[in-house]
């Protein structure tokens, strides 16, 4: 037997032809394995950036929701303060009014039974 024949017959127990086209193809098949997972990973990170990116989205609608709301209050709470504001003036115009009606009366006014300068007249 010559070395030929020996690799033959070894070839031939080992798988004969599948063994020969696993040894020309192992390096194309391992490429193919790995561009396989590397496509299933591909998809799945694709997936979770599109659930990330609405779980964004929403999130930033709820936010420029919330921001209007707390906009549309502080102008409501800036408006009762401009009203309170105009009320407690008002207030302050008729206190003042009140004590210079006070004042004047007790100018006018005379304590004295009888004294012809008494503002209303009356029977004293």
């Amino acid at each position: 037997m010559n070395w030929i024949e020996v690799i033959v017959t070894v070839a031939g127990a080992f798988g004969g032809l599948e063994l020969l086209k696993w040894l020309l193809t192992r390096k194309q098949s391992a490429r193919m394995a790995e561009s396989k997972a590397d496509s299933d990973e591909f998809h799945y990170l694709k997936e979770r950036i599109e659930f990330a990116d609405k779980q964004l989205l929403d999130k930033e609608q709820r936010f420029v929701e919330q921001t209007n709301l707390v906009r549309d209050l502080n102008r409501q709470m800036l408006e009762l303060n401009t009203q309170l504001l105009a009320k407690q003036v008002e207030i302050g115009n008729l206190q003042s009014e009140v004590s210079e009606l006070r004042a004047e009366r007790k100018m006018k006014l005379c304590e004295r039974k009888g004294c012809k300068d008494r503002q209303p007249q009356s029977g004293y």
